[in-house]
């Protein structure tokens, strides 16, 4: 008997600590990870792996851990360099809303490379904005040429976007309004204008549908966007909870739950996903997790509602009962991407319910995938998946070799990162970013807020 010649791949790391985050959730100790082309090809012990594979370049991790790419699971991204923007506005007329209402494409674009390097050079390797880009295809310019995965829907679906204002009147202006769909026929025009992106089945720019919520779209508008998310087989996303006011408001006027409503009329399950959901009854536990619903948790978003009337956050309770949920930073005001690991197990901590760091790893890898639909092809490393990986330093000051799991989805830091991949490329390579030059971004970036910061008379 005779051993089997062995396959080339295109990149072999071995010698890792693998978290697969896998069903199994599996922690290989001397383990090794294959790529041929954009898909995983192998995943298993180092000996195993080098025996089967003669790769074209092979990197020894020497101990350091490789994972999943993280997935930022809800960013409005063309507000990305706005994070500084609310302390100047204090004490004047000007709102987001007028921020928002004089973006322009380049200052959309700008703003997502932005995102894109800090993202990267941290180990996420992919976003998902909620339709809150009025050019789509300004940001999705920014895949190809920072090699991040981004995820996107049509812009600013809504058929009474007037509702905003009543509890959320910082985030509104009459000039960002004006660019909101008019009526329920403009709405339902926007709707799947997207999807045209899934047809390439290997690249990096995906579509689902999503709606804006918090109250601004009617019941038909929910029905005609989930039978064309069923019917295209992708996920449909909305905000749900954000500001308790605006739920517990639309409860009063249906005089019922609204999730039971939701369930009861559209049989709402996994294929929908709510975003931040600040007002969570234990009867609700139950019945997101009976209908296998997803859920978008921004704890940063969640602790600013925390003092708000009728505010029930129960994210730990809902793992628990096993709904998936998906971590991210809404808007990153006053926290680096790197930092939501240790803010969710924070604010865990602080509702009474303390989150493992294995829950963490999951929540900010595969459960972020699944929010979006997109677990058949990343937020895991297994066989057949498509490769994006992250290889962290051993000697990266958090790397203390007791709990990986912690050290990694918690403490882990962007001076650990030494390796990115996405898509089976290698986008960031010795903690740099490979295809662009980082400093030209940043200057865009920066003169694009000085742009914006003119127009509405914040200069």
């Amino acid at each position: 008997m005779t051993d089997h010649a062995p396959e080339d791949c295109d990149l072999l790391i071995h010698g890792a600590q693998v978290l697969t985050v896998d069903a199994a959730d599996t922690i290989i100790r001397d383990g090794a990870v294959a790529v041929r082309g954009c898909r995983i090809v192998g995943v298993g012990e180092t000996t195993a792996l080098r025996k089967r594979f003669v790769a074209r370049e092979t990197i020894d991790a020497r101990g350091g851990v490789v994972h999943p790419g993280f997935i930022d699971a809800h960013i409005h991204v063309s507000q990305y360099t706005a994070r500084s923007v609310l302390p100047r506005m204090a004490g004047t007329s000007i709102t987001m809303g007028d921020w928002k209402g004089a973006l322009r494409p380049e200052d959309e674009h700008a703003s997502a490379a932005l995102a894109a390097i800090d993202y990267l050079a941290g180990g996420t390797t992919g976003f998902v904005d909620p339709g809150t880009i009025f050019e789509p295809d300004a940001v999705a310019a920014v895949a190809s040429e920072t090699g991040i995965r981004i995820w996107l829907t049509d812009p600013y679906v809504a058929d009474r976007g007037h509702a905003l204002k009543e509890h959320l009147a910082e985030l509104v202006s009459p000039t960002f309004l004006a660019r909101w769909p008019r009526d329920l026929d403009d709405a339902l025009s926007r709707v799947g204008s997207q999807l045209h992106r899934n047809r390439s089945s290997d690249g990096l720019v995906h579509a689902f549908i999503g709606l804006y919520g918090e109250a601004t779209g009617s019941d038909a508008l929910f029905a005609a966007a989930l039978a064309t998310a069923r019917r295209s087989g992708v996920q449909l996303q909305q905000h749900l909870g954000y500001s308790p006011a605006s739920f517990l408001t639309q409860e009063r006027e249906l005089g019922r739950p609204l999730l039971a409503d939701y369930i009861d009329r559209h049989g709402i399950d996994r294929a929908v996903s709510f975003i931040h959901m600040n007002v969570v009854t234990r009867d609700d536990v139950l019945r997101l997790a009976s209908a296998q619903v997803r859920v978008v948790w921004c704890p940063y978003g969640q602790l600013q509602m925390l003092a708000q009337p009728g505010a029930q956050c129960r994210q730990g309770e809902l793992a628990n009962a096993g709904v998936v949920l998906g971590l991210a930073t809404d808007i990153p005001r006053v926290i680096d991407v790197g930092a939501i690991g240790s803010l969710a197990m924070a604010a865990g901590a602080a509702l009474g319910t303390p989150l493992s760091p294995r829950l963490m790893m999951r929540m900010r890898t595969i459960g972020g995938a699944a929010t979006v639909g997109a677990t058949a092809d990343v937020g895991s490393l297994e066989v057949g998946k498509r490769a994006d990986i992250v290889l962290r330093r051993p000697a990266a000051s958090e790397a203390l070799g007791q709990d990986v799991s912690l050290e990694t989805a918690a403490l882990g830091t962007r001076a650990g990162v030494h390796l990115v991949v996405v898509n089976g490329a290698v986008v960031v390579r010795d903690g740099a970013c490979g295809r662009v030059v980082s400093h030209d971004i940043v200057d865009r970036a920066h003169a694009s807020v000085r742009s914006i910061a003119t127009r509405i008379g914040l200069a």
